[in-house]
Parts: C-alpha cells; structure tokens; sequence
C-alpha cells in the first residue's frame, strides 16, 4: 500500500503492520482516536493532525513540518522523540513520558517555540485541569 493511499487509521496500522515506518502528506483532521495503538519508530512528515493521541506509543517517532494543532498526547509515550517544525497551538501533553523527548523550532500564535514551551504547557495543564 502507498502511503499516498492512506485515509484511514486501518491504513495506517496496516501499512505499519507491513513494516512502513515513513509517512508523508496525511490527513487525519476530524478528531481521530490512536488511543492506546503502537506507532513507535514512525515519521511523520508534512502531515495534519487534529487528533487523539492519548497513551500511544510514540517512541522513537518524529513530527516534521507538520500541523499537530488541538492534538492531544496526554498519556502518551514521547520517549526520544521528535516534534520539530511543526504548528502546536492547543496541543496537550499531561502525564506523558518524555525522556528524551526533543521539541523544536515550533510555530505557536506566530511565534517560534522549543522545549521551554513544554514546560509552560505542562504547568499550564497541571494548574487548571
């Protein structure tokens, strides 16, 4: 399956399943659940997510020149990964496992955001959740 043919979670896992660890122009906008699935080792490149991303296995992947926007990693494991030059307006990440984890040269409100901007979210969250 080509990754352009990808329009579906199923897709995804499938493509995943077959050993496919590099996607590009996706689109997942409509609130997605990956709730609790394992992506570790991905990349996502130039892709669109507004979605769930609640206690998955993100390990070892990378968000590039992506649009992550509203997406929501609460719970998930973001060991030694990558969000890099990506849009992260209202993006969550409470009780998520971050060792490792790199966040740079990101867009928020027009501004350009790295690891500092983590730490503000997590307080953020931890006072008024």
């Amino acid at each position: 399956m080509g990754m352009q043919n990808i329009k579906s979670i199923q897709d995804l896992l499938l493509a995943y399943e077959k050993g496919e660890r590099y996607f590009t122009g996706l689109s997942f906008e409509n609130g997605e659940s990956f709730e609790g699935l394992n992506l570790s080792g991905s990349t996502f490149e130039k892709s669109y997510f507004c979605a769930y991303f609640m206690n998955t296995n993100l390990s070892n992947c990378k968000f590039i020149e992506c649009n992550i926007k509203t997406t929501d990693f609460r719970g998930a494991n973001l060991t030694n990964a990558l969000i890099m030059e990506c849009s992260v307006e209202s993006t969550r990440y409470k009780g998520s496992k971050m060792d490792g984890f790199i966040f740079e040269n990101n867009y928020f409100m027009g501004n350009i955001v790295g690891q500092e901007f983590i730490v503000d979210t997590l307080e953020y969250e931890d006072k008024y959740e």
